[in-house]
């Protein structure tokens, strides 16, 4: 295994997205999509929006906007699921960052002195040390928004430096030329609360050499450490560490309740104690929840009764209690029901009941129906969930009651039930072929609830039920078939959306981006395709995450995955920008072979032919370097030619900087010279580049070899006689 195979950084924000029912509108005439937990160690906490106009799904993690649009929508169906805008990880937005800080309580001493207290605040680490450690007592207490929120704080002062998070993998290494990019500041943001105790030894070890190079980089890095690692991180790196203290809840709350007066709400429902208890990130969820709610006509007072006691007194006994009345009166239509509506909450009835049927049949359970004239129907049917005991669904609208409770009923038959797990998985990988007519909104929601379930049940779910989806209709999986079909596009999309949600989990995502290297590299061409669609979803807030796996994709033998590649290319291009990319983009030349090579100029030369911004030289000057040295003329014409079509389209100046990156690249070498001479003699045989005579394209070519020309005898005049 090469060492740069290794991302030791990683990669969503788990999407979790749920549907509206048809004819209803999300805000009046809805019930209110859940709020509930991805991650089984109570880190991770989603909840969850959806708009579907302009064919875009906007989902809401940590309510923070992310917006998964497809590629195009033929007949309903999605090849990949692709990430236009992401705030929260990976390459931070700007604007998310600003909206972060104008709701931002800091807590004491991040950004301002405590009262009393001399010692430096942790921004004032950052600015002198370049490093700053966040530590705090639990591991949900806000280190992640206190992070963007330094990174913010540079970035006013330093409008050039970008904010980016790198996630920790297996094997996660502070080493510079892995995180650091040239002429590119950035003020990175390392989590390692989910790291294992080898990981987090080997940062520490490397801590050091790093800073110094974050000095020359003009870096910097905030980095979360686990908790109980305060002391250990505090006796090799004294003065560099700030444990996270806590704000208000109740500034915390009258920060983000919308609507509503704060302290009137409060103290109306005594609630000022139980909020005090409450770190900010499930305050915050709390007093959105509260707007929401109220939003559509809910008591406030009642919402957030229910809420502070729903998070300090779990009702799961209730719930317990519930379930086992039911097996012992006999009841299974009933549980199946409940586990079908919590999988599909917001569908169609008929829908919810065949999913329950499929579910009874897994258990052996078919029973004889009546004759057609007899069979209640599927609505009267669901209604047995909504009797005297169980209050919490509704079944108008097919949501549970509170939000989150639906998510919160599969996780317990998980956890509690364990005779279970294996019919569950089975049941939930077929339903998008056993359950007819489900639309794009109902797969979402099978896929985005089969996240929720990995945070109870392990990364193993969403690698399994992925797999399952991810087949073609025929079964073919071996190296070199598979389909791009619209059935088959439109299951894969499911799969792509799962990992896309679970490969980016902080508890899930070694697991899952451990299995996506290791199908880029010997999967079968199904599992390479979607592998290939999620690393398009993931790439312009983790690149090199994306672009590892990419590169071993390059070499498959299926011309789907090839294709698949170049259109991820293109768009992880055209979301960083050029100059971005080709930096990124460099460690594909890295023992290329051939395949990877041609896919590589294809992609470049696609990302050129859309370029509306001014690609930075030095970045051009070094990517070009690589490739003149690497690539073979037929691959290298091809980007060179896209270039020089670019060239052409801009002006004068930035023309001869375009030109000029080609030149610097030489470094002067003969060989080097009149290899790039005989690239664009090829392409000047091809008639691409000198079909005509005066046009620009032709003068760019002109200038190009007027140059090469110069420096060349300017060498020659240079060597020894």
């Amino acid at each position: 295994m090469e060492a740069y195979d290794v991302d030791a950084y990683a990669i969503l924000d788990p999407p979790a997205a749920v549907s509206v029912p048809e004819g209803a509108s999300r805000a009046e005439d809805a019930a209110p999509p859940p709020t509930t937990a991805v991650s089984g160690n109570g880190a991770l906490r989603v909840g969850n929006d959806l708009d579907q106009s302009h064919h875009k799904t906007v989902i809401n993690y940590k309510h923070e906007s992310i917006v998964l649009a497809d590629e195009e929508f033929v007949a309903q169906i999605s090849s990949a699921a692709r990430v236009q805008a992401r705030t929260g990880r990976g390459l931070q937005d700007r604007e998310a960052l600003q909206r972060l800080a104008d709701n931002y309580v800091p807590p004491p001493g991040l950004l301002v002195e405590a009262a009393e207290d001399e010692r430096e605040t942790a921004f004032q680490i950052l600015q002198r040390r370049r490093v700053v450690l966040i530590g705090a007592e639990g591991r949900d207490c806000g280190q992640f928004a206190a992070a963007q929120r330094l990174g913010f704080e540079l970035q006013q002062r330093n409008p050039q430096l970008v904010v980016r998070e790198e996630l920790s993998d297996e094997g996660f290494r502070l080493h510079a030329d892995a995180l650091l990019v040239e002429d590119d500041p950035a003020a990175v943001l390392v989590d390692l609360r989910e790291s294992d105790d080898v990981d987090v030894r080997g940062v520490r070890q490397d801590l050091v050499g790093f800073t110094e190079a974050l000095e020359r980089h003009s870096s910097y890095l905030v980095l979360i450490i686990p908790p109980g690692m305060t002391r250990a991180f505090e006796e090799h790196f004294p003065g560099r560490v700030h444990v996270l203290g806590k704000p208000s809840s109740a500034a915390v709350f009258a920060c983000h309740v919308r609507g509503i007066d704060p302290d009137a709400l409060v103290a109306r429902t005594s609630a000022a104690q139980s909020l005090e208890r409450l770190w900010p990130p499930k305050v915050k969820e709390i007093a959105d929840a509260v707007s929401d709610r109220s939003d559509r006509d809910e008591d406030p007072d009642r919402v957030l009764r229910d809420l502070l006691d729903d998070e300090l007194h779990s009702r799961t006994p209730a719930l317990r209690k519930q379930i086992r009345d039911k097996q012992e009166s006999g009841k299974p239509e009933w549980l199946a029901l409940l586990l079908a509506a919590s999988v599909l909450e917001g569908a169609p009835p008929e829908h919810i009941v065949e999913a329950s049927d499929q579910m009874l049949a897994r258990n052996g359970l078919n029973a004889e129906r009546p004759v057609p004239l007899l069979q209640l129907s599927p609505h009267a049917r669901l209604g047995q969930l909504a009797d005297e005991q169980f209050e919490h669904f509704d079944c108008d609208t097919r949501w549970f009651r509170p939000p989150g409770f639906g998510a919160r009923v599969l996780g317990h038959f998980w956890r509690e039930h364990p005779d279970l797990r294996a019919p569950m998985l089975d049941w939930i990988g077929e339903l998008p072929a056993k359950v007819r007519d489900l639309d794009s909104d109902e797969l979402d929601q099978i896929a985005d609830r089969s996240a929720e379930l990995a945070g109870a049940g392990g990364a193993g779910i969403a690698i399994k039920l992925a797999q399952q989806w991810a087949k073609t209709t025929a079964g073919a999986s071996d190296r070199t078939t598979t389909s791009n079909s619209p059935s088959d596009r439109y299951r894969r999309s499911i799969a792509v959306r799962l990992l896309t949600a679970t490969g980016i989990d902080p508890s899930l995502g070694r697991s899952v981006r451990g299995k996506l290297w290791e199908w880029s590299r010997r999967g079968n061409a199904d599992l390479q395709l979607m592998t290939a669609e999620v690393c398009a979803g993931i790439g312009q807030s983790f690149p090199r995450v994306a672009l590892t796996r990419l590169k071993h994709l390059a070499n498959a033998d299926n011309a789907h995955v090839r294709e698949a590649v170049r259109n991820a290319l293109r768009q992880i291009g055209n979301q960083l920008g050029a100059s971005r990319f080709l930096r990124y983009v460099s460690e594909w030349f890295d023992s290329a072979p051939p395949a990877r090579l041609r896919l590589l100029s294809d992609g470049v030369s696609a990302v050129l032919e859309e370029l509306n911004e001014e690609v930075e030289a030095d970045a051009a000057t070094s990517f070009w370097r690589r490739a003149l040295a690497t690539m073979p003329p037929e691959d290298s014409c091809s980007a060179v030619r896209s270039w020089l079509r670019t060239a052409a389209q801009v002006g004068r100046d930035e023309r001869n900087s375009m030109v000029e990156s080609l030149v610097r690249a030489t470094d002067s070498n003969p060989f080097t010279i009149a290899y790039l001479l005989r690239v664009v003699a090829v392409g000047q045989a091809s008639s691409a580049l000198g079909a005509l005579a005066d046009d620009p394209l032709t003068e760019v070519v002109h200038l190009l070899c007027t140059r090469l020309d110069e420096v060349d005898h300017a060498w020659s005049r240079e060597e020894p006689s």
